[in-house]
């Protein structure tokens, strides 16, 4: 087993950097493509030596090529939009700044008292950020660090401070590295999906986790694991219910290993107040889509979610790991869960495995990365089809509608 762990940890490992991050989507009736509004477009430029994010402000998300882009935020860094503002994670010095729309770019916020909307969370032990945030009320957010000290940090985003920190033992694994999935708000919980993996030693904790968190005390609620799928990918809120996804890493585990012995990805659910995933739902995805491997998971809300599937013609099991993430083998579909369908967006082109996709005006908004030519397209699915609304240098990783 253990060419199976390394190619598993491989896989999660170089997934690590695509959740989309914990967004708030705010509405608007303006639509994907009208004036009424502006849009944050997050995306990523890499060289051999450095990373940057770019932070750009749209009037629109059907804009064309994006040649002009905006602030530029070095390291691996964090956009997030939330009332109407932009929350700017700056993964080299742990400080966070408020950001406010002046015409078309970003201008820094400023406080009731006129000082300037930033602040460090380098006290409380944060040595950089990852996409672990979560927006409960105008008072009260928390970032989940899983890189540094295993707990939660609690701030103000409208004084932008830190009003307590609480640990969260829960979060480690002894001997392994924590990836946390995207973050989700329901009821008075924080939920969050956890993987732990090993890259020293090629292994992984075999099971899906998720963590539940209150999100109006500084407790953690509970730690609940499952054994049905492998490691832990993306998770989304559902009526009401909270879905939890594997990833494709566990996909490729289960096409290599003896029938039986890794379990395919799959979906679980789980019901607020509840000590354990429903032991009543179980979706097996390569049955559903009828393709051997998925990746990620972005819900609407409707009981449906689109995903990436893996539609090349080529034999994964020939492939090197690296080759299934790198080379363009990879389409958008819906799957309906409730019904046991799926749908492949033929219109939108084969690539690379990118960034989750988001839903904003109550609609799947995906990207397409072309790795060789370092460049990423945006569409908007309609239906069975799709739109493709921008092009911009480098990876689209988050994508929101700021008002």
């Amino acid at each position: 087993m253990t060419g199976l762990n390394a190619l598993l940890t491989t896989l999660t490992a170089a997934a690590i950097g695509l959740a989309s991050g914990c967004g708030d989507d705010t509405g608007g009736t303006g639509g994907t493509g009208g004036a009424d509004g502006s849009f944050l477009l997050a995306n990523r430029v890499r060289t051999p030596d450095a990373r940057a994010l770019f932070l750009t402000v749209l009037p629109g998300l059907d804009v064309g090529d994006v040649t002009s882009l905006g602030l530029e935020v070095p390291g691996v860094s964090r956009g997030v939009v939330y009332n109407e503002k932009v929350y700017v994670f700056d993964g080299e010095s742990a400080v966070i700044s408020r950001y406010v729309v002046d015409g078309d770019r970003l201008a820094l916020d400023t406080l009731d008292d006129g000082g300037e909307a930033r602040f460090s969370m380098a006290g409380e032990g944060v040595t950089s950020f990852t996409s672990l945030i979560a927006f409960i009320n105008p008072e009260r957010a928390y970032y989940i660090d899983t890189l540094s000290e295993d707990q939660v940090v609690v701030w103000n985003p409208t004084e932008m401070n830190v009003t307590s920190t609480f640990p969260a033992p829960e979060l480690a694994r002894q001997g392994f590295a924590t990836t946390g999935s995207n973050v989700a708000v329901v009821d008075d919980f924080v939920v969050m999906g956890l993987s732990w993996r090993n890259d020293s030693q090629a292994t992984f904790v075999p099971l899906t986790a998720m963590i539940v968190l209150s999100a109006t005390e500084d407790v953690v609620v509970g730690l609940y694991e499952d054994d049905r799928c492998v490691i832990t990918r993306s998770l989304f809120v559902d009526e009401g219910d909270v879905y939890v996804m594997s990833d494709a890493g566990g996909g490729v585990a289960d096409l290599f290993a003896p029938p039986g012995t890794i379990p395919p990805p799959c979906l679980l659910r789980w019901v607020p107040g509840q000590t354990e995933f429903d032991p009543d739902f179980y979706r097996d995805l390569p049955e559903i889509t009828g393709l051997p491997l998925v990746s990620g998971a972005v819900g609407r809300g409707d009981g449906t979610f689109v995903t990436q599937v893996y539609t090349s013609d080529i034999d994964p099991t020939t492939l090197e790991p690296l080759q299934l993430l790198d080379d363009p083998l990879w389409q958008w579909a819906v799957v309906d869960f409730r019904n046991d369908t799926s749908t492949v967006i033929e219109s939108i082109p084969q690539g690379g495995i990118s960034s989750l996709g988001w839903v904003i005006d109550n609609e799947y908004i995906v990207p397409e990365f072309d790795d060789a030519g370092a460049s990423s397209s945006l569409f908007q699915i309609n239906g069975s089809n799709a739109s493709e609304l921008l092009s911009v240098t480098g990876e689209i990783f988050n994508v929101d509608r700021i008002r």
